[in-house]
């Protein structure tokens, strides 16, 4: 009566392994927006950066608005439903966006296409999860599967970055749109129409809160993208969106308070793990936000076109699969997480020692290739570790509204706010140091071609100036993030081998601790949203 797979019984099963595999590596890279054609978009459309950025951050906004649902639709409807009906939006959606001209249509499909996303990889994640580790070993599903996720977009954006320079960005949505129709007939033909356990109704889902938590965070995205344009508070339409916040998360306590299931149990976030999963993610936003400045050298004092700089996140690659396999080993044993997140950390903060050490106007592509596999290390065990530790005990349900918190924070608000803050600090440097070299010389002494290029240097040595200053300063935040993280009590996945060392101080039986533990349904639901919730990058 029940399948839990994707596929029909008639399918041999490695042709259904060859399906998962089909499936699975377009669903993490189909995306709203393609970062690396962002600025061929505004080139393209006349369009403002910041409505881009905007478009971004609401497909962030509208993955976190589906975890909280996204197993109720999973148990309310049978499986080539939802794919072929998701699989089809995801196709239109891409089509709309390769079609027009609308800034209110390209956030609108970038915010679904979000939202779509998830549906189809939560259907991917649980078989992916037994090919991986048949034995239900999480460190490493984990180790394997996180550094997969990132590199597999990260391959995809430097192709979509090259189709959209070579021809034109449309093309890039336009080639997904025919992968998603040739996914739709694939599911179509080999998939199963039975469902994956009881059904379940809808009319538990907090609809309300449902609305207050996207239109909460995306009127966050709005300030985030807007607010250096529109010259900060003294917009009205930050000042409007600010205003939205701070309502809607009013609203939504009071929502909160009036409902039995609530969208997201803002009382999940009081939870030791999440309250520091949290603050790590937002810490971590600062690294990745700094990560952008790189573009600042490559392009703007090198001259870099937007495909060879998007090159060097291809050298991150490296660095992942480095990560990974120090994941296997270091959690394989179930070694202190602790110092586990500690070596992201330090990896970050290396690759900014380099960078502020190699910041001028002469250095080369290959000099930057070992920082940014660095940098593919740290991206690599911070993703999985922080993500472990947030969501290590926490109800199946508890899980699913602190994802859709936490997604939002490591990859909008995180990123989001320190862009922000160093922006600001970085037009300030930038203007302090081509005053202050532009102040010592004399125009009058030299013709008009000669005046031109020489303020022309004068802007690149600002830029350099302001960028190293950046680089120091992120370097000095990275150490305080290290005291951090050396006074927090982790309680991570070296807790059974605690258990087991008690058990042997006192002579007690160890039977039955170290075979491999079968998870229950409910856990197995839980490990589903815990790797879903993180492969949405």
């Amino acid at each position: 009566m029940y399948n839990k797979g994707l596929f029909a019984e008639w399918v041999p099963k490695p042709v259904q392994l060859l399906l998962i595999i089909v499936f699975l590596l377009p669903i993490l890279v189909v995306s709203g927006i393609y970062t690396g054609n962002l600025s061929y978009m505004v080139g393209s459309l006349g369009s403002d950066n910041a409505w881009m950025v905007f478009a971004n951050y609401a497909g962030v906004v509208g993955m976190g608005v589906s975890l909280p649902i996204i197993f109720r639709y999973k148990l309310r409807f049978h499986t080539k439903f939802l794919m072929v009906k998701t699989l089809l939006f995801l196709a239109l959606a891409s089509f709309m966006l390769a079609t027009t001209d609308s800034n209110i249509v390209i956030v609108s499909c970038a915010f679904f296409i979000g939202f779509l996303k998830m549906f189809a990889l939560i259907e991917l994640i649980l078989p992916v999860m037994y090919i991986i580790s048949p034995t239900g070993d999480r460190p490493k599903f984990y180790s394997i599967f996180y550094p997969m996720a990132i590199i597999v977009p990260q391959i995809a954006g430097y192709i979509m970055t090259k189709v959209g320079f070579d021809t034109y960005w449309q093309n890039a949505n336009f080639i997904m749109a025919l992968v998603m129709l040739f996914l739709t007939a694939l599911a179509l033909i080999f998939m199963h129409h039975k469902r994956f356990d009881k059904k379940v109704p809808l009319y538990y889902v907090d609809w309300a809160g449902m609305v207050l938590y996207t239109v909460i965070f995306l009127a966050m995205a709005y300030f985030i993208a807007f607010a250096k344009q529109e010259n900060y508070f003294k917009s009205d339409n930050i000042l409007l969106a600010t205003g939205i916040v701070i309502v809607g998360i009013v609203l939504y306590q009071i929502n909160q308070r009036l409902i039995k299931r609530p969208f997201v149990d803002f009382g999940s976030l009081k939870n030791y793990n999440v309250i520091h999963g949290i603050m790590m993610l937002f810490m971590l936003g600062f690294f990745l936000a700094g990560s952008s400045l790189q573009s600042k050298i490559t392009i703007g004092v090198l001259g870099f076109d937007a495909v060879m700089d998007n090159s060097y996140n291809l050298w991150m690659i490296p660095g992942l699969v480095l990560a990974s396999i120090y994941s296997l080993k270091w959690l394989g044993k179930d070694k202190s997480l602790k110092m586990y997140l500690l070596t992201g950390f330090s990896a970050f903060i290396l690759y900014y020692v380099f960078m502020y050490f190699m910041v001028s106007a002469n250095v080369s592509y290959e000099q930057l290739i070992i920082p940014n596999i660095i940098r593919g290390f740290g991206m690599g065990v911070l993703f999985i570790g922080v993500w472990l530790y947030a969501l290590s005990n926490l109800s199946m349900d508890a899980t699913l509204g602190a994802a859709a918190v936490l997604i939002v924070v490591r990859t909008m608000i995180g990123p989001g706010v320190w862009s922000l803050i160093f922006g600001y600090f970085d037009g300030t440097w930038s203007l302090e140091a081509l005053t202050n070299m532009a102040g010592k010389m004399d125009a009058s002494a030299y013709s008009r071609e000669t005046a031109m290029s020489l303020y022309r240097n004068l802007n690149i040595d600002a830029l350099i100036i302001s960028t190293k200053r950046l680089y120091g300063v992120l370097i000095l935040l990275g150490i305080a993030v290290l005291a951090y993280v050396s006074f927090l009590h982790l309680e991570g996945l070296e807790k059974r081998k605690i258990v087991l060392l008690r058990k042997r101080l006192k002579g007690q039986s160890t039977e039955g601790y170290l075979g491999k533990v079968e998870l229950t349904e409910e856990e197995e639901v839980k490990e589903e949203a815990t790797a879903a919730s993180a492969a949405a990058l």
